[in-house]
């Protein structure tokens, strides 16, 4: 990632500090003074948009830390008023100093840029890996006739909801990790970006829902129309997101504190789009804990051994496929520094990126109809070839046959 203070000379960081400039001379600089019997220090603009306002002599005063890459918005920075009414000078420069250690500390921002990128290098290859496997997996789809029903056809609309998720997030990942000149020129495409890596997300989890909804109707109703079950699966997966995304988009493009900066930093709009995820995930653990009853009771039905083993196996395989293991990843630490936030980040950039993987291996590489008819095609392929070399072979030895017999006449005596 390219240096975050070079930032500070980026042209159009010069018209952000402009404009912050032009606001504190007309809301604070420009303001009469407390008291004429008073001592405080002088308001002041200083280089990171910090617009100090008239502060009593011998106190302290705070403002958040400005919102750029590469700084805490979260935190605070402060700057002394001294005594004798005079803002605190740093003895090496000689210059009013505002402190803005706690937002930017040199050493922290080299070890948490190093963190960013390995988080995202490793996102980066998990996506990758999902990306092939799973593009291989609709190939196998699309390719056999035996693998065309309503079953297939819903695992099919979640890999492309997963080859999406991954090529955008990948991209997304790309622009905003290795180019700080994107995030401050925050062009339209960028933004654009954001808003359908978002739409891919929500569409994801949407045919997530939608395996449990499909699953548990089959189980509850077994006359029920498929025709009418993958209509409605078609509408939940990709309208549905498509709404809840046109909402968050207009809401937070109003809000221009919430578009800079290509959308990087989390808004509190974005639950528009993930409480229905996590009311459709909750949702899914109700279909897995009726499904896996159902399959109990069906079990129980039979004098067979391991009817338990079997009912955990199969929600075991219905967990991955349900996105059920996100609800562990809800909540996330507060305390960026501390060893569980560290182990929490690089577990989630794993699980997310390598969601498409585990579904693929389970559902198409590991499910028992389609090795059938791998390994049926591979013996008609071997069966081809060999008929090919007996026939290559076969019409060799006819033409040395025929050649030596020609030969032998032609110089018989």
């Amino acid at each position: 990632m390219a240096g975050n203070f070079s930032l500070l000379q980026h042209p159009l960081y010069i018209q952000y500090y402009s404009l912050s400039r032009l606001q504190c001379l007309r809301n604070v600089i420009s303001q009469p003074p407390p008291g004429a019997a008073e001592r405080y220090c002088p308001p002041r603009h200083d280089h990171f948009m910090g617009c100090w306002n008239y502060t009593d002599a011998g106190t302290r005063a705070y403002l958040p830390c400005p919102n750029i890459p590469g700084f805490a918005p979260e935190k605070l920075a402060y700057f002394d008023c001294l005594g004798n009414g005079s803002w605190f000078v740093h003895p090496a420069t000689g210059k009013e100093y505002a402190n803005y250690t706690d937002c930017r500390n040199y050493h922290n921002v080299i070890k948490e840029t190093e963190k960013d990128i390995a988080h995202v290098y490793v996102s980066i290859a998990g996506f990758s890996v999902s990306l092939i496997l799973l593009v291989c997996s609709l190939i196998i789809f699309f390719k056999f006739r035996q693998l065309r029903c309503d079953r297939i056809t819903v695992h099919k609309n979640l890999f492309i909801s997963y080859v999406m998720t991954g090529l955008l997030n990948t991209g997304y990942l790309s622009v905003v990790a290795f180019d700080d000149s994107i995030l401050i020129e925050n062009p339209v495409w960028c933004q654009a970006l954001h808003v359908i890596t978002q739409y891919a997300v929500v569409s994801n989890f949407a045919w997530m829902f939608c395996e449990g909804l499909y699953l548990h109707t089959l189980m509850i109703n077994t006359f029920i129309s498929g025709n009418v079950v993958i209509t409605v699966c078609f509408i939940i997966g990709w309208f549905v997101p498509l709404g809840l995304t046109a909402v968050y988009t207009s809401i937070r493009a109003i809000l221009s504190i919430d578009t800079q900066f290509c959308w990087l930093y989390e808004s509190s709009l974005q639950w528009i789009l993930f409480a229905p995820v996590v009311l459709s995930m909750l949702i899914n653990v109700l279909f897995v804990i009726n499904v896996v009853r159902l399959l109990v009771t069906k079990l129980r039905q039979r004098p067979e051994i391991g009817q338990t083993r079997k009912a955990v196996r199969a929600m075991a395989i219905l967990i991955p496929l349900l996105g059920l293991q996100f609800l562990v990843f809800v909540k996330r630490p507060n305390d960026k520094d501390s060893t569980l936030y560290d182990v929490y980040t690089y577990t989630v950039a794993i699980v997310i990126s390598l969601q498409g993987s585990f579904v693929s291996i389970i559902y198409c590489f590991c499910n028992g109809e389609v090795l059938v008819l791998l390994r049926r095609r591979w013996d008609q392929h071997r069966v081809m070839l060999l008929r090919e070399q007996k026939r290559t072979h076969s019409a060799t030895a006819s033409t040395t046959y025929t050649f030596m017999d020609h030969t032998s006449l032609t110089h018989a005596p």
